[in-house]
């Protein structure tokens, strides 16, 4: 059960008693309160980071049911799959989800995040904005139950982490690329300030490394993330760099832009360019081609991120060597990639 602050420990920290911490932290009028005793009560307030609870104070200790859960992007299928899978646990074990959109603000996130702990919900499951370390302070420090999924909280390490191995989903896909002959690639990544999820670029110059290829034939750009920023890289580093054979998308939103521009643009796939992606949207295996891609397993994440909240409610210890939960990814091939090897004289 998490450790939040109570009137009675404000109301000690401030020399007096929990009724009048209560009349100041409510702001009720009609009974006259020193200013002093008002600046001592909410000054202990704030130190010791109270938060009022919304619900009836017939809760106390009791379990609410409710897990919350953030995500950045409903648009994105990796996240409404983790949603859907994490719901299936939930459901079976009686409870019901509050589900919400930080739409990646960092300032939305805290605001959120906030009138949950209000809720005093029995648990937070959260992909989080590039504050998440610093928005999730409180909630760590209460003790109150939390599941991160996808992106790590940089900066803090003793935390319950599912996620994907982000620098092997840019490792395989980039390593299949040169597998087939292509020794000039571009990569359409994200400027995401995140650690982990800058390691899909990292991994592809890592993988012209490790296979003796010229890092000059890897051309990398970065970007915003949505499907307009998408075609707008494609576009650009097809122009600086027209000798490229193949584009690796690192995210599927970019992807789906992308890959709008080059049938827009007569760019036939792959006879032309080859395209490999990260994630596995659902057009992705629309038509008689598909696209080769390198699956996150969403699905699981959902469903160990669930399970693992629940044994957080359940009381259950996590020892420290299993706080962090990394799946692998697995590379799915369609007809996207085209093998030039024979193009370059068999040359691997």
């Amino acid at each position: 059960m998490a450790n939040f602050t109570t009137l009675k420990d404000v109301a000690a920290r401030a020399g007096t008693t929990a009724a009048t911490v209560s009349y100041i932290l409510n702001d009720k009028k009609g009974r006259y309160v020193s200013p002093e005793m008002r600046d001592k009560v909410l000054a202990a307030a704030k130190e010791l980071n109270y938060i009022k609870c919304a619900g009836a104070s017939s809760l106390k200790g009791k379990h609410t049911k409710l897990v919350a859960i953030l995500v950045p992007q409903f648009e994105n299928q990796f996240f409404t799959r983790i949603i859907s899978a994490a719901e299936s646990v939930f459901v079976s074990h009686g409870y019901d989800l509050i589900i919400t959109n930080t739409f990646d603000n960092p300032v939305r996130e805290k605001d959120i995040l906030y009138r949950m702990v209000r809720q005093r919900v029995d648990g937070i499951i959260i992909t989080p904005t590039v504050k998440g370390f610093e928005n999730t302070e409180n909630i760590r420090q209460a003790g109150m139950n939390l599941v991160v999924v996808d992106r790590p909280l940089s900066g803090a390490d003793d935390y319950n982490w599912v996620t994907t191995k982000n620098y092997e989903c840019g490792y395989k896909g980039a390593e299949y690329l040169i597998e087939k002959g292509h020794r000039k690639i571009g990569y359409v990544g994200w400027n995401s300030g995140i650690s982990d999820l800058d390691a899909r670029a990292m991994a592809v110059l890592d993988a012209f490394f490790d296979h003796g290829i010229d890092k000059a034939g890897c051309h990398i750009i970065n970007g915003g993330f949505s499907a307009d920023e998408g075609r707008r890289m494609t576009r650009e580093i097809l122009e600086q760099h027209p000798d490229i054979t193949a584009l690796f998308y690192g995210f599927n939103m970019q992807a789906v832009g992308g890959v709008d521009y080059l049938c827009k643009s007569g760019i036939a796939i792959p006879e032309k360019l080859s395209v490999a992606l990260i994630g596995s949207p659902e057009w992705a295996y629309v038509g008689y081609n598909g696209f080769t891609h390198v699956d996150m397993d969403e699905y699981n994440l959902g469903i160990a991120a669930a399970q693992r909240m629940m044994d957080l409610i359940n009381g259950k210890e996590i020892s420290p060597e299993k706080l962090h939960i990394r799946q692998d990814c697995f590379l799915v091939e369609a007809a996207s990639v085209k093998d030039i090897n024979q193009e370059r004289g068999g040359i691997i």
